[in-house]
């Protein structure tokens, strides 16, 4: 269910507010390699979860990532596809 939801065009991110934010699936070049496909999915899995109020403390601990590349990440993810 989840591929099948980040495979989506265009996506919804259930929030507290009652407006559905629409994300526009982001996409990779052809020949991507395999790393930079998992690095993208593991992101969006992070922002999906931060925007649904998991703690960015936990999703460090989750995914063994430093608090600020956490941070990092949610930020890039926000500037591209929240507005």
């Amino acid at each position: 269910m989840a591929a099948q939801l980040l495979r989506s065009r265009t996506q919804t991110i259930p929030t507290p507010h009652p407006i559905p934010i629409p994300i526009p699936e982001p996409t990779l070049p052809d020949n991507a390699s395999i790393g930079r496909r998992w690095k993208l999915r593991r992101n969006m899995v992070i922002f999906i979860a931060s925007q649904n109020g998991v703690s960015q403390r936990m999703l460090a601990d989750v995914f063994d990532l430093p608090h600020s590349r956490i941070a990092a990440i949610v930020k890039e993810f926000r500037a591209k596809y929240a507005d």
